[in-house]
């Protein structure tokens, strides 16, 4: 039996879904077993898992039914692998051997969950693969931000998931769960040459929405409260990051974007954080 199961996660993936099956089917790393849940797709993404998967590694749910957290816990329980990988429905692997670079730290016991650095589409907007490398920069992983964690595509050792379960309400649950992980003494890593391809260009609307909810989580996971004060400070730090970006960079154009995107993101962490801390 395999020492690895692979899950994905989909709803409306396409059209990146056919190349991120592909890419996972060209690793160098083969011995895993696949399986796949779709929350309510209205497009191909379920024809197209159809004929990759038979019907037992499919499992499909409602567009109601999905709580992040609760899936992954409930697709987890169902594969017997010591090893987990998450990889979103739209995330493309960007070499053959970047899933064997992303499990060799946890074969090798160096880590007890990763995740892989991800990169932009060519389509996303500059303040947005702005953030990414930031994100993924590892200099940038520590301090405030240690408990940055994407499943995007990551692993992890069944036993680490077996004692500390992937919190069931709420989103941001990847960062939730990893910052358990980390208060428990397991080890997390960035595997900065395991590399995938992934990012979304927000609708503003879509974008406050996501936030808000990030907002809510944050509140009741860690206890945090929103402080107007505080929130609009960061707001200009960024605003005046993102222009000097933009400067350096050439990309006058994309200032006014720019600047409505961090208000909606400021904006909606504020009122989400306010949301959750009344329960």
């Amino acid at each position: 039996m395999s020492r690895v199961a692979v899950i994905m996660r989909s709803k409306n993936e396409m059209p990146y879904l056919p190349a991120a099956i592909e890419s996972l089917r060209r690793q160098t790393f083969t011995d895993f077993e696949l399986w796949a849940v779709d929350s309510g797709s209205t497009d191909e993404s379920v024809a197209v898992l159809q004929k990759t998967l038979d019907a037992a590694h499919l499992i499909q749910i409602a567009s109601k039914e999905y709580v992040p957290g609760k899936v992954l816990n409930d697709m987890t329980a169902r594969t017997t692998q010591e090893f987990i990988v998450f990889q979103n429905a739209d995330a493309i692997f960007q070499s053959p051997d970047a899933l064997e670079k992303l499990l060799r730290p946890l074969f090798a016991g160096e880590a007890d969950a990763v995740m892989s650095a991800q990169v932009t589409r060519p389509d996303a907007r500059f303040v947005v693969t702005y953030d990414y490398l930031r994100a993924y920069d590892p200099e940038n992983i520590k301090g405030d931000n240690a408990d940055f964690f994407s499943a995007v595509t990551c692993a992890f050792r069944r036993d680490l998931w077996e004692k500390i379960k992937i919190p069931d309400v709420g989103y941001a649950e990847d960062v939730a769960w990893a910052n358990r992980c980390r208060a428990s003494g397991a080890r997390l890593k960035l595997v900065t040459d395991s590399v995938v391809e992934h990012s979304h260009n927000y609708t503003l609307k879509g974008l406050y929405r996501k936030k808000f909810r990030h907002g809510v989580t944050f509140a009741q996971t860690y206890g945090r409260r929103a402080n107007l004060l505080l929130q609009t400070l960061e707001l200009f730090k960024e605003w005046v990051r993102d222009f000097l970006y933009a400067v350096r960079k050439g990309r006058l154009d994309t200032i006014p974007y720019n600047v409505a995107y961090r208000a909606v993101i400021h904006t909606a962490l504020y009122r989400g954080l306010k949301e959750g801390a009344r329960g």
